[in-house]
């Protein structure tokens, strides 16, 4: 019994996880949409501004890192994200030297993690979630096979 609730539990946290994740994208390429045609309507009119594209644009990049770490699961898409997220920051921020010097020693800090800390093993997502999204696949494919 106790198995069997622990099991749909996880379930349901992978399948609202993947719900997030596609509501997540849907959103980052509507705004990818919406950056380029601000931009270039900006550029038209003579009004480009350099600082509002690159956050914009990081922001959708941080956005799709995000999608990937919630869909995969490892530990190089977590550092990925936090990676893009810190660079982000430094890109766009106008702060002050000590915080662009603690960013750049995150940027650094997270290199050596990737480098030193994680193996290949970690940039592969579960052998569980390649399997249950084969058997979902599987089952989609079957399910609109009966239909026809």
């Amino acid at each position: 019994m106790k198995g069997t609730v622990i099991k749909f539990l996880l379930k349901t946290a992978w399948i609202l996880e993947l719900v997030i994740a596609l509501f997540i994208l849907v959103i980052t390429v509507v705004q990818m949409v919406l950056t380029g045609m601000d931009s270039l309507n900006y550029l038209a009119l003579g009004q480009f501004s350099l600082d509002e594209f690159l956050a914009n644009t990081m922001n959708i990049v941080v956005g799709l890192e995000f999608v990937k770490m919630l869909i995969l699961h490892t530990p190089r898409a977590v550092t990925d994200v936090l990676l893009f997220a810190i660079a982000r920051q430094l890109v766009v921020s106008h702060s002050s030297s000590m915080d662009t010097l603690l960013g750049v020693a995150a940027v650094v800090l997270i290199f050596v993690i990737k480098k030193y800390l994680l193996s290949k093993e970690d940039s592969v997502p579960p052998k569980e979630v390649i399997n249950q999204f084969s058997q979902e696949i599987a089952a989609q494919k079957e399910e609109a096979s009966h239909h026809e």
